[in-house]
């Protein structure tokens, strides 16, 4: 098996329900070829750097995964004919130095999700500020 990253972006005009059940999808037809996903990173809505198809916005959604060599062309023909799919780019992670780059993208990815998932500490309340003490006004005879 192979060490791969996978980008997809997805059309802005989808609700929330239709992109779960495209990206569902996505990683159905990863797994059903015998792949392993090891991480997901939802990037969420972005800002496109040109039109796509008249779509200047796109849901950007980036898979880590491992899988067999072969399966690759049917998951990226399976993109092709998605209409959902705006974009889609698969990275193939080959060489020792690679793989070690992936393994590090994964663990910055789980990191980052955990710390989002994690509740937030709660701020400690700041100290009453004390207002500064006025400075004598001077008071100046007019001459009249």
């Amino acid at each position: 098996m192979r060490h791969y990253e996978n980008l997809v972006i997805l059309k802005p005009t989808l609700t929330a329900e239709e992109m779960n059940a495209a990206i569902a999808n996505i990683e159905n037809n990863i797994t059903k070829d015998g792949g392993e996903i090891v991480t997901r990173d939802a990037k969420g809505m972005k800002k496109l750097a040109y039109e796509i198809n008249k779509n200047a916005r796109g849901y950007f959604h980036i898979m880590y995964f491992k899988i067999a060599p072969t399966a690759i062309e049917e998951i990226e023909r399976l993109y092709r004919i998605n209409e959902d799919v705006l974009r889609f780019v698969t990275v193939k992670y080959d060489s020792k130095r690679e793989v070690k780059a992936w393994n590090d993208l994964v663990a910055k990815t789980e990191k980052a999700a955990k710390a989002a998932a994690a509740p937030a500490p709660e701020a400690t309340p700041a100290p009453e500020a004390t207002p500064a003490p006025e400075a004598p006004v001077e008071e100046t005879k007019a001459d009249a």
